[in-house]
């Protein structure tokens, strides 16, 4: 059979069946990796500073034989077994090997049920895999800030999606209502407590710090909460001209350098472009999850985070990327912890 004679007949399949019909070869062709050739990295990334329980954290571990292929350890000091997979995402799931996949659909960003048409899994299963990898994720912590610091925030809607048993503060927002309902519908203009702050420091090296302050006008010591903690003190700070900037730069002991209204560039080289820049690909990226959940926000910026700091590397490697960095850390996280905190 000539491959012609398929071809001719592929533009009269629907757009969905061309899809599938292209991940199909594709995946024939370049079979993803399995998670087992890639336990020697994922234990490279766990026990980079040496082998050691990962219950108790003592040192005094031996080998234990093996389950399934995996190396097992047993602690010497609390009894506990562990293996390389322990402590990470993927631990103790049924299908381990749909992972490589889902951490590729990570990478591109892709919402739940586009997901679940690509792996072939339940919503829910997608929606605990989603937030195993980004509880992991944000264990890592934010990184150190130096030399000159932009820094400013952002707004999002404050959001109770997911919420059973009614909103205690205010009236649920209804979808699918008609425009005159929608203008009858109080919403206080401007910043308000109906919306979280996200602030977000940017240095020259592409050190990125993005998580939420509080709801509302946002305040210096929750600036401080923030990043108070990441920046090195001879850093100098540049910020547009609120006040609340203005009292951090003090509580810090930082250089501050102002940009006043209207301006945005001063001195040639102290702006906050890198910043709004940021702002503007983070909203976009944020629109198509149609509203996230205030509760989980933060786990959404450590994601947008990740892939701003390692989008110059190639596809493939910033997906071996995201499943290393999930696994460095043990994080017993579980689907049973997340049920109970939906």
């Amino acid at each position: 059979m000539n491959w012609l004679n398929i071809y001719e007949n592929f533009t009269d399949l629907p757009s969905k069946e061309q899809h599938s019909l292209f991940e199909a070869i594709k995946e024939t062709l370049f079979p993803a990796p399995k998670v087992e050739g890639l336990l020697g990295d994922i234990r490279e990334a766990k026990f980079s500073g040496g082998l050691a329980c990962l219950h108790c954290g003592s040192l005094s571990v031996k080998r234990n034989g093996k389950y399934r292929g995996r190396q097992r350890y047993l602690c010497k000091d609390c009894g506990k077994s562990f293996n390389d997979m322990t402590g990470t995402p993927m631990a103790g799931t049924h299908k381990p090997n749909l992972w490589i996949k889902y951490f590729e659909l990570m990478i591109e960003g892709y919402t739940l049920p586009k997901i679940v048409e690509r792996v072939d899994i339940h919503i829910s299963t997608a929606f605990y895999w989603r937030h195993k990898i980004l509880n992991a994720l944000r264990s890592l912590g934010n990184c150190q800030l130096n030399g000159i610091i932009e820094s400013d925030e952002t707004h999002f809607l404050e959001s109770e999606k997911g919420r059973k048993g009614g909103i205690p503060h205010r009236d649920a927002r209804k979808r699918g209502r008609k425009v005159e309902d929608e203008k009858k519908e109080k919403r206080k203009r401007g910043i308000s407590k109906e919306q979280v702050s996200i602030v977000v420091a940017y240095d020259r090296n592409d050190n990125i710090i993005c998580q939420m302050g509080g709801r509302g006008r946002i305040k210096a010591e929750e600036i401080d909460k923030v990043i108070g903690g990441y920046i090195a003190p001879s850093s100098l700070l540049c910020t547009d001209s609120a006040t609340n900037y203005k009292k951090f730069a003090k509580m810090k002991g930082l250089t501050h350098e102002i940009l006043p209204r209207g301006t945005h560039v001063s001195k040639s080289i102290y702006h906050i472009q890198h910043v709004n820049s940021f702002h503007s690909r983070l909203k976009q990226w944020m629109d198509r999850f149609q509203g996230v959940a205030t509760k989980y926000i933060d786990n959404y910026m450590f994601w947008f985070r990740f892939l701003e700091l390692h989008k110059k590397l190639e596809f493939t490697d910033r997906q071996k990327k995201l499943l290393l960095d999930t696994c460095k850390r043990a994080n017993f996280t579980t689907v049973k912890k997340l049920r109970t905190s939906v």
